[in-house]
């Protein structure tokens, strides 16, 4: 007979029945042996009525062990820590329900496609979806959430959701708690290969209309006579682009990705300089950075560019963008951009 069903705690009926009786007799027996001390029987019979009734109380005791032993606590998983990137790439690990909603205010107000992300440490066991790693938010139409877990075996898994900005910020407000519901969300690819969760958010975007049809990605090498374009590429093939021009076999790249793209020369006091484009839409109003550095910075740049979407930080940068507008003017053009 269980007790809870939730516990499993639960009453041993034999044990206590057995043990009950036995103690019954056990004790009467001593009684009747205590009567008759004066006689060598009531010894015998009082010394093997304690015996009878100290066996009786053990098979109580074994009968209702389970419903008086205290519970066990349950094992606590560690407590996760929120990694909070918001609209403008700045990164905190101090997150609140109230900054989240005032950022889902942003994407819904702005004009611009922007996004923010929550990355979980460790990351939180969901069930069967896998242990969620990492929550990112962008506004088109409606709040698009989408969520990428982890699976045994190097696997992931990438799930996606619409929400109205209200509900949103309520679902994020519940992550932050520890409550996750994922019930409903669209799974977007049952073994995810992206290298980070980065790319497979821009060849999502690249699929929708509008301004999202900016995000892409291609990596252009220039050599003193020719190019090769490269629409498929590995954050290797970045890397491998980088020293190239470092050692002289190519003369400048041009790394497209999302709505930024990058050209890469050798540097005048450095390795390489690189030239950043914040916006590459060819709407608005785009600004330029220009910045040298050594290979293993550049490397360093791009990669945590191609891995995360943007820039640790931007200090150090010098803004060329007038530069760029007079040489414009000017017709000097290289590669569709002007430099």
């Amino acid at each position: 007979m269980r007790k809870n069903s939730r516990t499993g705690k639960r009453l041993r009926l034999i044990p206590l029945i057995v043990g009950g009786y036995g103690a019954f007799l056990g004790f009467g027996l001593a009684v009747i042996g205590l009567a008759e001390m004066k006689e060598g029987i009531g010894i015998v019979r009082f010394l093997i009525g304690l015996g009878l009734a100290g066996f009786g109380l053990l098979g109580i005791w074994d009968g209702v062990r389970d419903l008086v032993r205290p519970d066990k606590k349950p094992e606590q998983a560690p407590a996760s820590q929120f990694i909070f990137t918001d609209t403008s790439g700045n990164r905190s690990s101090l997150v609140t329900p109230e900054v989240l909603r005032e950022e889902i205010g942003i994407l819904a107000e702005g004009e611009e496609l922007k996004r923010f992300d929550i990355q979980i440490l460790p990351p939180l066991p969901a069930g069967e979806y896998g242990r969620l790693k990492q929550i990112l938010c962008v506004y088109y139409g409606n709040i698009i959430l989408a969520a990428f877990f982890e699976m045994p075996e190097n696997r992931y898994q990438i799930y996606q959701k619409r929400l109205e900005p209200d509900v949103a910020a309520e679902w994020l407000k519940q992550l932050l708690d520890g409550s996750t519901d994922f019930s409903g969300w669209e799974n977007m690819e049952e073994e995810a290969r992206q290298e980070s969760v980065e790319a497979f958010w821009h060849q999502l975007l690249n699929g929708q209309k509008g301004q999202m049809l900016y995000w892409h990605k291609l990596l252009v090498i220039f050599g003193e006579s020719w190019h090769d374009e490269h629409r498929f590429f590995s954050a290797r093939d970045v890397e491998l682009a980088v020293e190239g021009i470092y050692e002289g076999k190519y003369t400048k790249a041009v790394l497209e990705w999302g709505t930024k793209a990058f050209d890469l020369f050798p540097g005048v006091q450095k390795d390489l300089m690189v030239i950043c484009c914040t916006n590459n839409t060819e709407k608005g109003d785009p600004r330029f950075l220009m910045k040298e550095g050594t290979v293993a910075q550049v490397k360093f740049w791009l990669v945590n560019y191609l891995d995360h979407g943007f820039f640790e930080e931007m200090s150090g940068w010098t803004d060329i963008t007038s530069r760029i507008e007079k040489a414009n003017r000017k017709g000097t053009k290289k590669h569709g951009k002007v430099f």
